[in-house]
């Protein structure tokens, strides 16, 4: 028994070694590495949505600062 796992552990040993990755885990790594990057993308475009949804809230209550400002200007 320990012969016959005797090369086994020489290879395992030896960082030259090379690994054969089974097909099927390479395309799942490829569908996982595509669905990280969709994610990615999400998030990005959810922050800069909300982003612009803060810019548009502080123009806004400029705009209406600025219009309560005329206001208190013709009054006076």
């Amino acid at each position: 028994m320990a012969q016959e796992l005797g090369s086994f552990v020489e290879g395992f040993g030896d960082p030259t070694a090379q690994t054969n990755t089974p097909k099927f885990v390479e395309e799942v790594d490829v569908e996982v590495m595509k669905i990280y990057e969709v994610v990615e993308l999400f998030q990005t475009m959810a922050i800069v949505n909300l982003n612009m949804w803060n810019l548009i809230l502080e123009v806004n209550i400029l705009k209406n600062k600025l219009a309560m400002g005329e206001k208190e200007k013709a009054i006076l």
